[in-house]
């Protein structure tokens, strides 16, 4: 059940595109002014993408709850996730939204490089991002008495979501896990896969005991957008 569409960012581009047009900027100023609009355009789009799919599988579920674009601060720590989805009984999904339209490559070491036509270019890796994200809001949790029935700490599930017409060149297995690195139409086959291999290693019992009233969860999705 979607709780929380994400907040409208036409005043940050419009901003950025009257600054490039003023005359007190340089050639150097007016470059990066042109990419950073370009960027934010892309992640924009990237954020609206992945929402859309997401709201589409989860619209008529009553087990889950999600919020897109929530920003969190604790302790001066400040968490800008880009999808948070609660589930009545296993725990949070955590999602990060790249939209890169060219080729995302992995190695065996979990770093990220997106090659754009013969570019390539370093990024930092989302799935670190989103384990940042999931220690400050723990924290957050704590404070607001959000937790398992039975005790505990919140289980966090990570994923990367990037655009469906995105090419990604993955590492073994064996050296560096990518299996929660997806493109966006994607996510319910994923989810689907998840949730058989959660089942099928025992947990059964664990996440019975865990279980909470769709209306629980509603609370505890409402406090987080209230930060």
């Amino acid at each position: 059940m979607p709780l929380k569409s994400a907040d409208d960012k036409s005043k940050r581009l419009h901003l950025l595109e009257e600054l490039q047009r003023s005359a007190w900027l340089d050639s150097w100023q007016k470059n990066w002014l042109r990419d950073e609009l370009t960027r934010q355009r892309k992640g924009i789009q990237g954020e609206r993408d992945s929402a859309f799919y997401l709201d589409q599988y989860f619209k008529n579920g009553e087990n889950h709850v999600v919020v897109h674009d929530l920003r969190v601060k604790v302790d001066g720590d400040v968490a800008q996730i880009d999808h948070l989805i609660i589930n009545r009984g296993i725990g949070i999904y955590l999602i990060e939204t790249k939209n890169y339209a060219g080729n995302l490559v992995i190695n065996e070491h979990g770093e990220f490089t997106a090659v754009y036509d013969e570019m390539r270019f370093g990024i930092p890796s989302p799935i670190e991002q989103s384990q940042r994200h999931e220690r400050i809001l723990a924290r957050l949790l704590e404070q607001l008495d959000i937790r398992p029935r039975t005790g505990g700490a919140m289980k966090f599930y990570h994923v990367v979501m990037v655009h469906p017409k995105a090419t990604i060149a993955r590492p073994s297995p064996n050296s560096f896990d990518t299996s929660n690195v997806i493109k966006a139409d994607q996510f319910p086959s994923w989810h689907a896969q998840f949730v058989d291999k959660i089942f099928s290693i025992g947990t059964a019992l664990k996440i019975a005991a865990n279980l909470r009233s769709v209306d629980t969860i509603t609370e505890w999705g409402q406090k987080l957008v209230r930060q």
